[in-house]
């Protein structure tokens, strides 16, 4: 089965809708929601993998031209419960012809979305959001950091007083075993990328990593102008930074 399909197995899953349903906004997204609300208020948006709806309040709160977009439809039916008289898309992010170009002020691709897919998709995701996206708007995203110091790490053994959580634990940990041999030989690294079987989801799926300087080139190769960037912590990153304390990084970028 390809990699891009195991993971959309994993997110359809009704536990992972639950997990994402309990799921808050990060530092750096609230600090980026703050500082472009000019982009967000009353403007054209776009929510990209919304999963659950973790972004959907704010923004859809500041803009009654939200749409939220998910390739899971369990997502999307828990979203439509969620938020009355709210736009949900089930849709394939890959090929957006139901918008027009230069639709959207501001476009979302929240959680790392993105690296659920390979790199020919993902280049081919970015040129479609670069198409729909209007001129000066802002796209922002995050990715899975390769620098960072735990990125790639062998399942292991949690331990509790309780038996019963024992037991859970346990059963985590057989599961993450099982998924982290079976899907350890499609990891996939090369120099500007890697696909590495992390610990997300008991290790079920197979992610997209790259450093911030390939990702800069990748933005500019689209037609992306790299404004800032932040680390999971909300700390403003340049090209220079040490970054492996961060998992993901985000990119706030706008079209040129």
């Amino acid at each position: 089965m390809p990699y891009e399909a195991i993971n959309k197995r994993c997110y359809e899953k009704k536990r992972t809708v639950l997990e994402y349903a309990l799921t808050a906004l990060q530092i750096a997204e609230v600090m980026i929601f703050i500082k472009y609300k000019e982009y967000i208020a009353d403007r054209q948006v776009l929510d990209i993998g919304c999963g659950a709806g973790r972004t959907t309040l704010p923004l859809a709160k500041l803009s009654k031209h939200y749409i939220g977009m998910d390739f899971s439809l369990d997502m999307i039916a828990l979203c439509k419960e969620k938020f009355a008289n709210t736009t949900f898309l089930h849709h394939d992010v890959r090929n957006m012809k139901i918008f027009e170009d230069d639709t959207f002020d501001f476009v979302l691709f929240s959680y790392n979305g993105l690296d659920s897919m390979g790199n020919n998709n993902r280049l081919k995701t970015l040129k479609e959001i670069h198409r729909i996206l209007k001129k000066d708007g802002v796209f922002v995203f995050s990715s899975h950091n390769r620098n960072y110091r735990l990125e790639n790490s062998f399942p292991r053994m949690s331990f509790a007083p309780c038996p019963y959580v024992q037991a859970k634990l346990f059963a985590k940990y057989f599961s993450s075993v099982i998924n982290f041999l079976k899907n350890k030989r499609r990891e996939q690294f090369n120099e500007t990328y890697a696909i590495i079987n992390d610990k997300a989801h008991s290790y079920a799926l197979l992610t997209y990593y790259i450093n911030k300087n390939n990702q800069l080139l990748q933005n500019k190769d689209i037609g992306l102008e790299t404004v800032e960037m932040y680390d999971i912590f909300g700390n403003t990153l340049h090209p220079g930074d040490s970054d492996n304390h961060s998992a993901w990084i985000y990119y706030v970028t706008k079209k040129t």
